[in-house]
């Protein structure tokens, strides 16, 4: 597996100018999504922080081998994204706006109660929902990288913070916590738990409305995986996303 990971890598990193880009202004601010792969695949490939840069080459490269098609936003290379209101500046994590709640939360953080506010995120959420196609998608697959000791499994076990948001959790041969698997579909947790690595099922039924994609696709019924996994960990983060494709979809 690892030869042929690297020959991926190799292959393909000198092979990623063909791309398309869309530009999604938000609010004064310069936002594009970048977008490769294969037009209304049934898989969809995301990643949406953009300081998360090991994640989105995961997803360029393993999408050109695999399959899917994949997004990626871009603004200015950070994780929030912010934009000038009055005199202030608001930062809006752009994995807590996929519900009208989330959004809201996110602009108490900032304290601001302006609707014009909200009815414009909203109406940015909604187009980059109509790019991004999910209601007509079978899978969708979030990319994304953590800090060593930071978020991880271990932050949904027992006496954790978010001991409440996980149903069930599996515990893989891989000792590393912060590279793991966050399903919504318990059928999806059992096909991947052949393989080495944590898993956390999201509590679907109690789950926060945080406004979070996971959230979105529970409450639209589908299915959802968030390969996660530390910052600069590539091969890592290749063969967990390859597992998915391999256990995910060439099975019946």
């Amino acid at each position: 597996m690892k030869g042929f990971i690297f020959s991926i890598l190799f292959f393909t990193i000198y092979h990623l100018d063909a791309q398309d880009s869309l530009s999604l202004p938000l609010l004064g601010r310069h936002v594009s999504v970048y977008f490769s792969g294969a037009p209304q695949s049934p898989v969809l490939l995301y990643n949406m922080h953009d300081n998360e840069n090991t994640a989105a080459l995961a997803g360029r490269i393993v999408s050109k081998k695999y399959g899917g098609e994949y997004f990626e936003l871009m603004h200015e290379g950070k994780r929030l994204i912010s934009f000038q209101y009055g005199q202030d500046s608001i930062h809006i994590d752009p994995n807590r706006i996929y519900t009208d709640t989330g959004i809201w939360l996110q602009l108490e953080k900032n304290n601001i109660t302006d609707t014009m506010v909200f009815k414009t995120i909203r109406s940015w959420r909604n187009s980059l929902l109509s790019i991004l196609d999910i209601e007509h998608r079978e899978l969708v697959i979030a990319l994304h990288n953590n800090t060593n000791q930071n978020y991880s499994f271990k932050s949904y076990m027992p006496g954790e913070e978010f001991e409440k948001e996980a149903a069930a959790l599996h515990k893989g041969r891989l000792n590393d916590k912060d590279d793991f698997y966050f399903v919504t579909d318990p059928h999806i947790m059992y096909q991947l738990e052949p393989g080495r690595y944590n898993i956390v099922l999201q509590s679907n039924s109690t789950m926060t409305d945080d406004g979070s994609l996971s959230v979105y696709c529970a409450q639209l019924g589908i299915p959802y995986v968030n390969v996660e996994v530390q910052q600069n960990r590539l091969l890592r983060q290749m063969k967990m996303l390859i597992f998915v494709f391999q256990q995910l979809m060439t099975k019946e």
